[in-house]
């Protein structure tokens, strides 16, 4: 009998025992399962705050593409159309380039003609000759429809200061190179039929040349209208 109830103790103390470990493992592992999903939530999170991150860097590199995009279409429809006016141009003033006295470049989404002096003015004079005349007119068939450009005629002259005659008019080479660009402004204006909105006159006096002074040849080049086509920003 006694036998029998200390086997009976024995089991019930085992029973015990692993009762209390099951219960402790079980504890262990509720615990690290929580762990667990805690540390899953805040992955989780962590990839969807990322997914958001990356869905709108995505919006703005797709913005910023079509942005370019649109600007070099833009700059090709420029392109294009600067290079129609430019072969308009030289179509109808082919005679006058051949002789050099026009000379048609391209720069940087502009096109600048220049006119040496003779076939627009007389010496010190700001009036505008009529073969100076016709030419501004055919260049203005040219300009009229480039309605996405603007028109800036540039005065500049030699470094010879102004004859005696001329000073009551003209003191130094700053109003001569000003007021020749403004004649050809009011023509382009008054007989080509050019907006005026579109139109500036600026002068350079002697400041901007393109050659020597030292010669006749280069005195002779830096006495100039340059008429440059402009894209309006």
């Amino acid at each position: 009998m006694s036998k029998k109830i200390s086997f009976i103790c024995l089991g019930l103390s085992l029973l015990l025992v692993f009762s209390c470990v099951s219960k402790n493992k079980y504890v262990e592992l509720e615990t690290q399962s929580n762990a667990t999903q805690e540390r899953l939530e805040r992955d989780i999170d962590d990839l969807r705050a990322e997914i958001a991150k990356l869905t709108n860097e995505n919006r703005r590199l797709k913005d910023t593409i079509a942005a370019l995009e649109t600007d070099v279409q833009q700059k090709e429809e420029e392109v294009s159309e600067l290079s129609k006016t430019r072969m308009q141009i030289e179509a109808s003033l082919k005679e006058q380039i051949a002789q050099k006295n026009i000379k048609l470049e391209e720069i940087e989404g502009k096109l600048k003609v220049t006119f040496v002096d003779k076939i627009l003015f007389d010496s010190g004079s700001v009036a505008i000759k009529p073969e100076g005349q016709e030419v501004i007119l055919k260049l203005a068939d040219s300009f009229r429809d480039t309605a996405g450009k603007n028109i800036v005629v540039e005065g500049h002259t030699d470094d010879v200061q102004i004859g005696a005659a001329l000073q009551d008019r003209f003191p130094t080479n700053w109003e001569l190179s000003v007021a020749r660009a403004t004649a050809v402004v009011r023509f382009l204006e008054e007989k080509g039929n050019i907006a005026p909105q579109r139109l500036t006159a600026s002068g350079f006096s002697y400041h901007q040349p393109v050659a020597t002074n030292d010669t006749p040849e280069g005195r002779k080049e830096n006495r100039r209208i340059e008429i440059i086509l402009v894209p309006v920003r």
